[in-house]
């Protein structure tokens, strides 16, 4: 039985620390550092158990049973930490303390028991099936400290309990059943220590320890749930700056820490209920998450408007009854600013802050078909600055930059937001007047014609005074049948050059 029993630990030993050893080498996540952790003490553990089965001597067995508790203590407590990392707990320092006060007292309490016997009142040598055990009279933190240990397998077990409940996936399930398996049968040892120690003065969760973690192995070699599958999980989704949902018929299944976060500032606490039951307040966004294509969509964060983008990838067979999909949802605010920035490059005249001649004419088109189709007033001013070239001549070329730049906020600050600007090359520039008449487009005209006649720009030392002609048209009358913006254009530009005709500083049309 003895030979049997140290041949059993023994090799449960060197498996142990061979696993401590390989985990620690592979060690990229965090759980799985962790887990070598927890497979290191429990291989001190046993180890001190083989000594003292096999030592005759008082002293030797308390000796061996002070080096079990080099690792004991903190078995159950890294057990509950594999738990909460495997079912994705971000543990923060405050409470790796806290987890860890009780196994560190307890260490404290059994390397100086021989001060107090808080932890051991008394211990003796006692003889069964042929091999010497030793039986420990217990003290009070004893059953604090089992206590505890009890109480963090029940928390692991619990939570593992969720995480299974939770994972709809049947690979996922799989993996915390594996665990939560392992978990039941330390606390099993833990019970018969406690009631039937005394009889046999055997320490049964040596015995099942061993087992729990062989159990463990399995899941990692056939199911790989701490390797390489893992690692991915933790690399690619669980560390992603996008936020990712895992759907399965609408449903939630899996979500990484960039969703938490995400839809955390959005008072939007995520679990495995139906995309329905947790956004049941937020309709828009429901039905973008419910699609099957990209989709942009806008929120508005802590006061600020923010752009996102959510793509979609089918998971599984698509011929397979249950939906499966990977939502990602990124945030592109600074690529639409980056946009919006080339957008307004591209079509922005960058001296006058108008829309250039190509922009001008592409909205100019669309608004005339509008007002076509539906009947509507439109009407164009086509202006030109008068005798530019005498002022780039007499001021210079910098001075009649800054004319037009005066010219642009002049238009900028004189028509509608609605109206359409743009300078069309030079010093010439043009307004789309929407539902305007051509009447009304008259008296709009000589009253921004008074304005920039009483406009003056100041150049260095130099006051620079300057006029502008305007030719006026509309879709009705002058031209007739007026096929698109370019007749219109036309006609306003012919009364331009009538009113210049006639002397400049005035409004023209061809009536």
């Amino acid at each position: 039985m003895k030979i049997l029993l140290s041949l059993y630990l023994f090799i449960a030993v060197v498996l142990t620390q061979f696993s401590a050893a390989y985990l620690y080498s592979k060690g990229r996540t965090n759980h799985r550092k962790v887990f070598s952790a927890l497979t290191l003490c429990v291989s001190v553990y046993l180890f001190g158990y083989l000594m003292i089965i096999n030592s005759s001597n008082l002293q030797e067995m308390i000796f061996w049973n002070q080096i079990q508790y080099l690792g004991l203590p903190f078995i159950s407590a890294l057990w509950l930490m594999v738990a909460l990392l495997y079912n994705k707990y971000i543990l923060k320092k405050r409470m790796l303390i806290l987890l860890f006060f009780v196994p560190v007292i307890t260490f404290i309490m059994r390397l100086t028991n021989s001060w107090h016997h808080f932890f051991y009142k008394s211990w003796e040598i006692r003889e069964l099936f042929g091999y010497y055990s030793l039986y420990m009279e217990r003290g009070f933190w004893y059953y604090v400290n089992i206590s505890y240990t009890v109480l963090c397998l029940f928390f692991a077990i619990y939570i593992l309990y969720f995480g299974y409940q939770k994972n709809q996936t049947s690979y996922a399930r799989t993996h915390f059943f594996i665990f939560f398996l392992a978990s039941l049968l330390p606390i099993m040892g833990i019970m018969l220590i406690l009631f039937a120690f005394d009889k046999w003065n055997i320490d049964y969760t040596a015995l099942i320890m061993p087992i729990s973690l062989l159990i463990i192995s399995y899941g990692i070699l056939k199911y790989d749930f701490m390797e390489i599958r893992t690692l991915v999980r933790e690399t690619i989704f669980e560390n992603h700056i996008a936020a990712m949902l895992i759907l399965e018929d609408l449903k939630i299944v899996d979500y990484n820490k960039a969703a938490k976060k995400f839809f955390g500032a959005l008072n939007i606490s995520l679990n495995n209920y139906s995309l329905e039951h947790i956004f049941n307040r937020q309709p828009e966004l429901l039905e973008i998450l419910k699609s099957d294509t990209t989709r942009d969509f806008s929120l508005l964060i802590d006061g600020k408007e923010r752009f996102f983008e959510i793509d979609v990838v089918q998971l599984g067979n698509p011929h397979v009854r249950s939906k499966r999909m990977l939502k990602s949802i990124r945030d592109i605010t600074e690529k639409k600013k980056i946009q919006e920035k080339l957008k307004i490059l591209a079509t922005t005249d960058s001296l006058s802050g108008l829309y250039n001649r190509t922009e001008f004419m592409r909205l100019a088109q669309r608004e005339f078909v509008w007002a076509k189709r539906h009947n509507e007033e439109l009407s164009l001013l086509m202006m030109d600055l008068d005798c530019f070239k005498a002022i780039n001549d007499t001021f210079g070329h910098a001075a009649g930059d800054e004319v037009i730049r005066k010219m642009g906020k002049i238009i900028m600050t004189g028509f509608r937001k609605t109206d359409i600007a743009g300078r069309l090359g030079g010093e010439e520039f043009a307004v789309i007047l929407k539902n305007t008449s051509f009447q009304e487009a008259k008296k709009v005209a000589e009253q921004f014609r008074k304005t920039v006649a009483n406009t003056k720009v100041i150049y260095g030392k130099q006051e620079i005074s300057f006029t502008v002609s305007i030719g006026v048209a509309a879709i009705s009358g002058g031209i007739s049948n007026k096929k698109n913006i370019e007749d219109v254009l036309k006609e306003a530009d012919d009364a331009l050059y009538k009113g210049k005709a006639k002397g400049r500083n005035c409004v023209a049309t061809m009536e």
